[in-house]
């Protein structure tokens, strides 16, 4: 990767999401006092002067967890830590030293990576006097407070002093979104595009919280896998951190390329499916329709065509996107991804020629001439495409009113025969052509 990344690690309610927020200047990770609220790592762009690097949130480091979740949060940890290129260890001036900040010195000094001791909630010179207690971790404390930004200018100095050179690469790579209900495999598949464990994946329904952001490489091409958080009925998120989450995952869907709809195939097309699918479709983002744990599927008396009829029966908005069966836990099939992913990028940034698409106009008319509007002759004198990603298409008129949806409908379907636009949304406006 092109750019340096820093990791913040700490044990559990130190400040390391609020550090991470003043860091990026975003609100990116879920903030609640509540221990444990970060489990995966979250990724974001920081800069500071004219440096830049990505910074990893990080779930909070616990002492032999119980639970799985517990150990699985301190192997993404150390996983991050062993990613940097800086590790910043989070400690609590309030607390003082404790036991597992101790612990995780001893595992960080392993990695032989520079790390900065950072000491949070020192909120003026006067609290600087809690620095002493650190001294006798044989580490250097640096004072900062992540919620008001008391030395957070003198922080960040230190922090890009010691970045590494970066490369002149282009880092602006496809950015993938992974959408769906929880517990439909979203997190396996990013494990399996990866080939490494990026993100907990557990039998309990929403292990992922926030959205998590990874880079892979695909034959030499980069892309940004985004998995975001499972997205609940409206009555479950009644949480705070259930909103925040879906919050984000809304943003996600905004802000990618190609949006991944995971579907679990073993149970059909459910109300939430639907629902999940018309975000993206009203986001107008490209699309993929992913029917995982196909390996659990009966196929015995099911032909694969039925059983995709029967999907875009009840996802009849998104005919548009191309239907891929897998299995993110075998891995079947999951890097034929990324050639449809280009391709579809590829679709929403084609332009068509202004006098092709009159061609095409001419010919669609003389099939199908819109109907009669107030007992007068409605007529399309024009087209031209205004944009790409997605696609969009202005059609002149004598008038507009008599233009009706079901016809806007027919133009598109014609459009798709002619030029593909293959998992993409097509857009279509009507204006009245002046007198």
């Amino acid at each position: 990767m092109a750019r340096p990344i820093v990791a913040i690690v700490g044990r559990p309610n130190v400040g390391k999401s609020t550090l991470f927020n003043r860091m990026v200047r975003k609100r990116l990770a879920v903030i609640e006092d509540v221990p444990g609220i970060t489990r995966d790592r979250l990724y974001g762009q920081a800069s500071w002067e004219d440096k830049s690097f990505l910074l990893v949130d990080t779930g909070g480091f616990q002492h032999e967890p119980d639970e799985d979740i517990g150990r699985q949060v301190n192997k993404q940890l150390l996983l991050a830590a062993e990613e940097a290129d800086i590790i910043l260890l989070l400690l609590d001036a309030e607390s003082g030293v404790l036991p597992l900040d101790a612990e995780l010195i001893d595992k960080l000094r392993q990695y032989g990576k520079r790390v900065f001791y950072v000491v949070n909630k020192i909120d003026g010179p006067k609290k600087e006097k809690a620095l002493y207690d650190f001294y006798s971790l044989g580490v250097e404390p640096l004072p900062v407070s992540a919620l008001n930004g008391y030395g957070f200018e003198e922080f960040m100095d230190s922090i890009v002093s010691q970045l590494p050179s970066v490369s002149e690469e282009d880092t602006d790579y496809p950015k993938i979104a992974i959408v769906g209900r929880p517990n439909v495999g979203k997190s396996t598949l990013v494990n399996s595009l990866l080939g490494k464990e990026r993100m907990i994946v557990s039998p309990v329904p929403g292990t992922t919280r926030d959205a998590v952001d990874s880079v892979c490489s695909y034959y030499k091409k980069k892309y940004v896998i985004v998995d975001t958080a499972g997205i609940r009925r409206k009555g479950r998120m009644a949480e705070t951190v259930e909103r925040y989450s879906f919050l984000r995952t809304l943003k996600n869907i905004e802000d990618c390329d190609v949006a991944l709809i995971v579907l679990d195939a073993s149970e059909g097309v459910v109300e939430l499916d639907q629902k999940i699918a018309g975000l993206v479709f009203e986001a107008k983002k490209g699309a993929v329709i992913l029917l995982n744990k196909w390996d659990l599927v009966d196929k015995t008396d099911l032909l694969l065509k039925n059983f995709e009829e029967q999907v875009y029966q009840k996802l009849w908005f998104m005919r548009y996107a191309p239907a891929l069966t897998i299995s993110a836990m075998n891995k079947q099939r999951v890097t034929n991804l990324f050639p449809l992913v280009d391709s579809i990028i590829a679709e929403g940034a084609k332009r068509i020629d202004t006098h092709e698409l009159n061609e095409f106009l001419g010919k669609a008319l003389s099939s199908k001439e819109p109907p009669m509007y107030k007992g007068r002759q409605v007529k399309i004198s024009y087209i031209t495409q205004i944009k790409t990603s997605p696609p969009g298409f202005v059609v002149f008129t004598n008038f507009k009113e008599g233009i009706k949806a079901q016809y806007i409908r027919f133009l598109e379907s014609r459009l798709r025969e002619r030029f593909s636009f293959k998992g993409v949304p097509v857009e279509i406006y009507v204006r009245e052509k002046k007198k």
